[in-house]
């Protein structure tokens, strides 16, 4: 199965909770497969990532100074409606890889 990857941010690009939009268009991210996510905190924290039937992600990040990037199964997580993030303080940044 081919597909093409793409790489939502939290809108503004700041990082942050807010809804999720394309890197390169701009969209809103809704109704899509999350394949994979990265993520930097600066601070331990617990990342919610929800569509509107609630919470469909949930990463306790338990040090300051962490990064990493979670890779789904091939089906991915699939997402209904848009798509926001919450809990990502202090200037924390996360990336949703999708498609």
């Amino acid at each position: 199965m081919s597909t093409n990857i793409k790489v939502a941010q939290v809108a503004g690009g700041a990082g942050g909770n807010g809804i999720f939009v394309g890197i390169t268009t701009s969209a809103t991210l809704s109704d899509s497969r999350v394949r994979a996510y990265s993520y930097a905190c600066t601070v331990a924290q617990e990342i919610v990532i929800a569509d509107q039937d609630g919470p469909q992600i949930k990463q306790a990040v338990l040090a300051a100074n962490t990064a990493d990037t979670i890779y789904m199964t091939d089906m991915g997580i699939k997402i209904n409606g848009k798509v926001s993030a919450s809990g990502v303080t202090n200037n924390g940044k996360i990336y949703l890889y999708y498609g």
